[in-house]
């Protein structure tokens, strides 16, 4: 329950870091390179927190019916799970195609911004290196 509860920290962590990296990058575009950079960058940060949390809850119910349906022949899985697993990459299609074909926004501070996973990351590790080192060292 302890580790359940360190896990679902470190998720809702990476969340804020998204947002956190995202907004820097869009004010740093938009302060550098124009407002519409800075607009693309927010859409893409945007994307990527909504792939973060839709990916993280369709794998948290589809482990949670493993774990309860251990033992049946066939697996239910809701459709809600199947629409956000696939909705997110749906969802980053479309708008990544509103953005080339329509807004013309530019394609390089959107793609900065839908990597904001990445630098969230690398932060949380670094956290939790300085202040839950010693749990890295049991690996």
């Amino acid at each position: 329950m302890e580790d359940e509860a360190k896990s679902l920290a470190i998720e809702r962590r990476i969340e804020r870091l998204i947002l956190g990296v995202g907004a820097l990058m869009a004010l740093g575009g938009a302060a550098g390179w124009g407002l519409r950079c800075g607009v693309s960058a927010a859409i893409g940060t945007a994307l990527c927190w909504v792939n973060f949390r839709w990916l993280r809850q369709g794998a948290t119910a589809l482990m949670q019916l493993g774990i309860a349906q251990a033992g049946a022949e066939h697996v239910r899985v809701p459709r809600s799970v199947h629409a956000k697993f696939f909705g997110r990459l749906v969802l980053l299609l479309v708008v990544a195609y509103a953005i080339l074909a329509w807004l013309r926004l530019p394609v390089i501070a959107f793609l900065c911004g839908a990597v904001a996973v990445v630098p969230a990351i690398v932060i949380e590790l670094l956290y939790e290196l300085a202040h839950g080192g010693h749990r890295w060292n049991a690996l």
